[in-house]
């Protein structure tokens, strides 16, 4: 293994100037650096980053931590953030839980290691007394979801508006009985939920708890959901469902078409997100638009600007859009 005493010889100085360069020593000219890191690279050595941590460096890495790395909308989120972080001179660690608390905790004590200088949380499962004092400190930022008691900044859109908005639409169109799916369970602070209840509540609906479907998450939730209401009587089956994802509608519908439940006619299907699977199913479906990017540029540059202790940047509206297709 290639060591600081190798480097050293190469470039024909002490491992005290080696040591010094790679601190950013002022005494070290610009002339002794480049010959330094020539020979660095010509012998493929790294520093200890562990060791440059120590001594008060920042490691020059931040993480995200995602529940499914599968689910397109995660892959367009931290493509984002890791374009942001890349511009700033750091690079991104993508950090998945599938759901799984102790994993989430495992890599939030990365930053407490110095292995890591800062981390975008997206889908927040669990916020233990560690992540509440690491998110007031400006080492972790919240970004997308969160539905605990804690009162903790977030960078997300309005989610109950949206999916008011959205259950509005399902209404207006005639449609009275509908399903909710979520990939969480039932909980009084989901947003999106509520939203949902709220529409229903304004048009005198009363919600069939039977009709919510916990966990469904992907295009496989999307069919497991038709294979469960192809079990309930014709006259008690959903004339709607708010899907919570457009994987999950994509699966609702290549579903259906095995059970002969014909979309929008039987049952209408309004997506979330808007990814591009929206728009090659058949029929294509009809979606809630969520600026991604916009919501991974903010992450990335709050958190950046917390590291480097700089002023946040200045608040921006996440607005949502309803994007009309065939599925409704």
């Amino acid at each position: 293994m290639t060591s600081m005493e190798d480097v050293a010889k190469k470039a024909k100085v002490s491992v005290t100037t080696v040591s010094r360069a790679l601190n950013d020593h002022p005494y070290v000219s610009e002339k002794t650096k480049k010959k330094i890191y020539k020979a660095m690279e010509e012998l493929n050595y790294y520093p200890n980053n562990v060791a440059q941590q120590l001594r008060g460096k920042k490691t020059k890495m931040v993480g995200v931590i995602i529940s499914y790395i599968t689910n397109p909308f995660f892959a367009y989120l931290v493509d984002a953030i890791e374009k942001k972080t890349l511009e700033s001179g750091y690079h991104l660690v993508v950090l998945q839980t599938q759901g799984r608390p102790n994993l989430e905790q495992f890599y939030v004590e990365l930053i407490q290691k110095k292995q890591l200088d800062g981390i975008i949380i997206t889908n927040l499962e669990t916020a233990t007394p560690n992540i509440i004092q690491l998110v007031h400190e400006g080492k972790i930022v919240l970004c997308n979801r969160y539905i605990g008691d804690e009162a903790l900044p977030i960078i997300r859109i309005d989610e109950e508006k949206a999916s008011y908005e959205g259950t509005k639409l399902l209404i207006s169109k005639g449609y009275s009985k509908l399903a909710f799916c979520t990939g969480n369970v039932m909980n009084p602070h989901d947003y999106r939920f509520k939203g949902f209840l709220k529409a229903l509540e304004e048009h005198n609906i009363t919600f069939d708890e039977r009709l919510f479907f916990e966990k469904t998450l992907g295009v496989e939730g999307g069919r497991e959901f038709i294979r469960s209401i192809a079990t309930i009587e014709v006259s008690d089956r959903p004339d709607a469902v708010f899907s919570n994802g457009d994987e999950v509608a994509a699966g609702i519908l290549s579903e259906a078409r095995k059970f002969d439940i014909e979309v929008p006619k039987d049952l209408a299907v309004l997506g979330f997100d808007d990814n591009p699977i929206a728009s090659l199913t058949n029929p294509e479906i009809t979606t809630i638009h969520q600026p991604i990017e916009e919501m991974g540029n903010l992450a990335a540059e709050l958190l950046l600007a917390n590291i480097e202790e700089k002023s946040p940047p200045k608040p921006v509206d996440l607005e949502t859009k309803i994007v009309y297709r065939q599925s409704i």
